[in-house]
């Protein structure tokens, strides 16, 4: 049996699913009085297995290992160490939510990787395809003001921040965990030009022709009523605004509606956007001009 030694916080609790999203993610490690933080992590070493409460929900069906990793009598981790400051440190990638006690941490060395060139692993085509497809869609976001929309825990919002240090960055998440924690990394990386908030895709809390640009990834799918989704996006827009949407193409384990690239333009269009597609391997990226 594992002894408690430390605990997490962050800001994250059980509705947060999705488990890709923790990869960039930032938690605080406590100790506790009678551990030392320096007899776990030392300069010399830049991640580390960490052992700690498992989550208490199962993913999709398709993620087994994820499953056994995370899931099921403990979990474990490997993170990346941020920084470390008196009694806490500062690590990215923790797959554990608010208040999970930790019970090992032990360091990530040259002999667990020295076998990973013959590694295999199941292949992860939306991982894939997203690190393919959205650094050029990034660098393309301009405006004063930009929102991104089902923003999660920050990951793409921050690049966005950090692509436009002289804009003002907004991110929407319907879950408080998601801000909350969202707000958190930008707070610990020290991105100012950001602000999340909790709300809706259906009730934006914005005025009217607010934003030079709005961000949806992967995201629409998921979504009921896709037009007043849409027709909420075209208000917030100002005029001559860009709408700059990613979504998953031809992908079997993917939620939602499976449209056709022909059958998002029409959408769009419906709705009274000017709209460009681009199709590539696993996605379409739409650019909607207001």
């Amino acid at each position: 049996m594992f002894r408690e030694i430390g605990s997490v916080r962050n800001e994250v609790d059980e509705t947060s699913q999705i488990l890709a999203l923790f990869r960039d993610s930032i938690s605080e490690i406590f100790l506790n009085e009678s551990e030392s933080i320096s007899a776990y992590f030392r300069p010399e070493y830049s991640h580390y297995l960490v052992v700690h409460t498992p989550l208490k929900y199962k993913g999709p069906e398709n993620r087994t290992e994820w499953n056994l990793r995370f899931c099921r009598d403990v979990g474990v981790s490997i993170v990346e160490l941020f920084t470390v400051k008196t009694s806490i440190a500062y690590v990215k990638g923790l797959m554990a939510v608010n208040g999970s006690k930790i019970y090992a941490i032990l360091p990530f060395t040259s002999i667990d990787t020295e076998r990973a060139e013959n590694a295999k692993f199941p292949e992860d085509q939306i991982s894939r395809v997203r690190a393919r497809v959205l650094p050029a869609v990034l660098r393309e976001i301009k405006g004063e003001m930009i929102l991104d929309i089902g923003s999660g825990f920050g990951t793409l919002t921050l690049k966005i921040a950090k692509n436009n240090p002289d804009s003002k960055i907004y991110g929407v998440d319907i879950h408080d965990s998601h801000t909350g924690q969202a707000q958190m990394n930008a707070r610990i990386l020290g991105v100012p030009n950001l602000e999340f908030k909790t709300g809706s895709i259906y009730s934006l809390p914005f005025k009217s022709d607010f934003m030079d640009a709005v961000t949806c990834f992967y995201m629409l799918h998921h979504l009921e009523d896709l037009k007043l989704a849409l027709m909420e996006i075209k208000r917030v827009l100002k005029k001559g605004g860009i709408l700059t949407a990613v979504e998953p193409f031809e992908h079997q384990y993917h939620q939602g509606p499976h449209l056709s690239q022909i059958e998002w333009k029409e959408l769009f269009e419906k709705i009274g956007f000017y709209v460009e597609t681009q199709s590539y391997e696993g996605a379409i990226v739409m650019k909607a001009k207001k």
